[in-house]
């Protein structure tokens, strides 16, 4: 099919049946349009609403599969200076952008690489005809921003509420080799990265600065009060299975509206309610890249991927906000690492570099 049809067309069933429960398509139909994309509230909160073409013929190519909109991902990201690069593997889609950054996409793959970064859909990407599709409301609300934040209104940024996981009676995941509690952790990370903040401009608080339990929704509640522009919430990871082969970083936002999360087998009706920290989308995933990145630049650990979750800090979040997991305490051998104090300095670094280079981001956005 040409990039810039005018008239939708069925896509051959057997294609992409794979990749989705019957119910999903239970008409056989997909119908394939172009001009504005169809993603957004309106259009996925319709599962069977099949749309027609626009005649606009600027939009790239969308197709429909459910409840979900797809948009080729070639000729969306091609607008914003990608190109395709030649791969042997002809179920992926490399795209390298003008500035040397390169994103990839695989058939059947919630999985995807965005500058080096792994990260993941709401839904594997499909392949229509010659072209890889990848979910709309991914590279609307996920995916672009992260690669041109300038699109967006960028926030202000003169408040930091820095969030220091568990605290109290609550004392998080723990290691029992080295003896050492999240709570203690995230705390000291906290201090350090406060510390390092306010050597800049910016007035910077803490939802706890001794070791008190604080309730999750008030934790976003006293950011809301302090009129936060960021949220940053600090954490250690932990995994009861085969632990000692579980390491690494991840890095949360939350999770879209009518998106599943990246740890969800599939879409619920929670997944459908509008979350007060959905307003900051595309800024939180902005500052999930720039958080992600440095630590992983900093720690030098192993990629767990940029993921979203719909954690109470992250829903209930007036403002950006992120959640990182440094590192996992349940591996032995990072928690020897996060049990020094030199360690957590690298990762109030981290943090700190990422924070300010997403106010650099967000300050050549707003120009």
């Amino acid at each position: 099919m040409p990039l810039f049809a005018s008239l939708s067309r069925r896509v051959p069933f057997p294609r992409i049946a794979a990749f989705f429960p019957a119910g999903c398509i239970a008409s056989g139909i997909v119908l394939v349009t172009t001009g504005l994309l169809l993603a957004g509230p309106a259009a996925l909160a319709a599962p069977n609403a099949h749309r027609s073409s626009t005649k606009t013929p600027a939009g790239p190519a969308t197709i429909q599969v459910g409840a979900t909109n797809y948009t080729d991902a070639r000729a969306w990201f091609g607008r914003l200076g990608y190109r395709a690069q030649k791969t042997e593997n002809t179920r992926a889609l490399v795209l390298k952008g003008p500035s040397d950054g390169t994103l990839r996409f695989e058939v059947d793959s919630r999985e995807a690489s965005l500058h080096g970064l792994r990260t993941f859909l709401s839904e594997p990407a499909i392949l229509s005809g010659s072209s890889i599709f990848v979910p709309t409301p991914d590279i609307e609300r996920f995916l672009t921003p992260m690669v041109r934040p300038s699109q967006f209104k960028a926030p202000p940024l003169r408040t930091i509420v820095i969030d220091a996981g568990h605290g109290g009676n609550d004392t998080g995941a723990r290691n029992q080799t080295v003896k050492f509690n999240e709570k203690d952790g995230s705390l000291d990370v906290a201090r350090q990265l406060k510390k390092l903040l306010g050597q800049d401009r910016w007035q910077v608080l803490m939802t706890r600065d001794d070791d008190s339990f604080v309730e999750l929704a008030e934790r976003a509640e006293f950011a809301k009060r302090k009129k936060a522009d960021l949220f940053v919430s600090i954490h250690f990871n932990a995994v009861a299975k085969n632990p000692g082969d579980v390491r690494g970083t991840e890095t949360y936002v939350l999770t879209p509206q009518f998106m599943r999360s990246t740890s969800s087998a599939k879409i619920t009706p929670d997944d459908r309610k509008a979350q007060p920290g959905n307003k900051y989308d595309a800024w939180s995933a902005v500052l999930g890249y720039h958080m992600h990145r440095e630590l992983l630049t900093g720690l030098k650990t192993e990629d767990r991927g940029l993921k979203r979750a719909r954690f109470a800090v992250l829903r209930l979040a007036d403002c950006p906000a992120v959640l990182v997991e440094a590192a996992y305490l349940t591996n032995d051998t990072e928690a020897k690492l996060i049990a020094t104090p030199a360690y957590r300095a690298r990762i109030a670094k981290a943090l700190y570099a990422a924070i300010v280079a997403y106010d650099a981001t967000r300050v050549a956005a707003g120009r």
